[in-house]
């Protein structure tokens, strides 16, 4: 087979954290390939180039306030598209880049301009349906973004430009199944999903301190970011009926985001602020001793066509940990957890489905039988070691055909 190629991955966020990012490039490097990270960082805290576990991060510096509403505004906004470029261009030209990896679809437009000039091939990793996610964000909602920023342009160029993609990565069936029915070519198309690493997840360990700070308490907990989206609005709308029926139940929301406040005050308005517990955030690390301290676990995201094609990697997490979830039936979410036995599948935006399901896990033995599904799910089809099996037989073929 000859050197493996060097691969250039382009993402428009700061890095580490990223599971996803994180996965797929230690895959690749473990698999022999040299892997170098474009990034940003918002300030010089962090390194412009680290050597990071085998893999070279680039890091260009963006100031925060710029990059938030510059990419949802790239497709019009010259400046974040000339600022990529150079960082682009420089690393392809510096690091001799012989694949070239994009993360998400803001970047394709750059990534495929600045594959064609250096003749290399590109593959377009979409982590979510990005002109329906971007539908969903306040910032695209209010004015002036409901003016400035085009859900409908971004779903435009997105069918224009991934045809001339050598490769679209997506993370869901149901993600590979919009695509095909835009028109591109089912063998173009892999699926990589959103999985747990194991090993390194396991490696995290267990923190007493956490789970004892929760102990004699029913905790039903959810990790990651708030927005509007996310239907975290619903968990703590259920929390009345829920503590009605389980007095000692604790809502435990680890993480922050845009709907924070709004989230607090509606804890507050109704009566249940002293059983939510709102932890911020925290890192990566830390996350299976949240979930250890947990009855079971929560992804109540409202339904729409963003939710419909993207999962997050917390479910993943959760089931590992033998946690039983309780999710919204979003396509993927009802298909996976059904399929699995692995938790409740409620209706979207639905308070009181969500606190009876709640209740039923507050027994013992039903929060056993659905936890070991879900574990054993993932350990048998749910993990990393497979998902990052198909990345790297992706980039052999591509190699192949070099």
């Amino acid at each position: 087979m000859g050197r493996s190629l060097r691969v250039g991955m382009l993402l428009d966020r700061t890095f580490p954290p990223d599971p996803r990012v994180s996965n797929e490039a230690r895959s690749l490097a473990g698999a022999g390939y040299e892997v170098h990270i474009l990034c940003l960082r918002h300030g010089r805290e962090q390194p412009e180039i680290e050597d990071w576990r085998g893999i070279t991060l680039h890091r260009l510096l963006m100031p925060r306030w710029f990059y938030r509403k510059a990419s949802a505004l790239s497709l019009d906004l010259p400046a974040y598209r000339w600022a990529l470029r150079g960082a682009l261009d420089s690393l392809m030209k510096r690091s001799g880049i012989e694949i070239l990896h994009l993360h998400d679809l803001p970047m394709v437009a750059e990534g495929l301009r600045a594959g064609r000039k250096a003749g290399v091939p590109v593959v377009a990793d979409l982590h979510e349906n990005w002109p329906a996610a971007l539908a969903t964000y306040g910032y695209a909602r209010r004015f002036p973004g409901r003016i400035l920023i085009s859900p409908s342009r971004w779903a435009e160029h997105e069918r224009r430009a991934l045809p001339h993609a050598e490769r679209v990565i997506v993370v869901v069936e149901e993600a590979r199944d919009r695509l095909i029915g835009m028109g591109i070519r089912s063998d173009r198309i892999e699926v990589v999903q959103n999985t747990v690493d194991e090993d390194e997840f396991d490696g995290f360990g267990i923190d007493p301190r956490i789970v004892e700070r929760f102990a004699g308490r029913f905790v039903v907990s959810y990790l990651g970011g708030f927005e509007r989206h996310r239907g975290i609005e619903t968990a703590v709308r259920a929390m009345p009926a829920l503590l009605r029926a389980v007095p000692d139940a604790l809502l435990l929301l680890v993480g922050t985001g845009s709907t924070e406040s709004q989230l607090r005050a509606e804890a507050e308005r109704l009566g249940v602020a002293r059983s939510v517990a709102f932890e911020g955030w925290q890192p990566f690390e830390r996350f299976p001793s949240y979930i250890s301290a947990s009855a079971a676990c929560l992804i109540p995201h409202l339904r729409n066509d963003h939710t419909d094609t993207t999962i997050p990697h917390k479910l993943f997490h959760y089931m590992l940990l033998g946690r039983p979830v309780l999710v919204s039936d979003c396509r993927p979410l009802r298909r996976i957890v059904e399929e699995c036995r692995a938790g409740i599948v409620v209706p979207s935006g639905d308070p009181a489905a969500l606190a009876e399901a709640a209740a039923r896990l507050a027994d013992p033995s039903a929060r056993a039988a659905l936890g070991e599904a879900g574990r054993e799910a993932v350990r048998r089809k749910y993990n990393w070691s497979l998902d990052g099996g198909r990345l790297v037989a992706l980039y052999r073929e591509l190699e192949r055909r070099r």
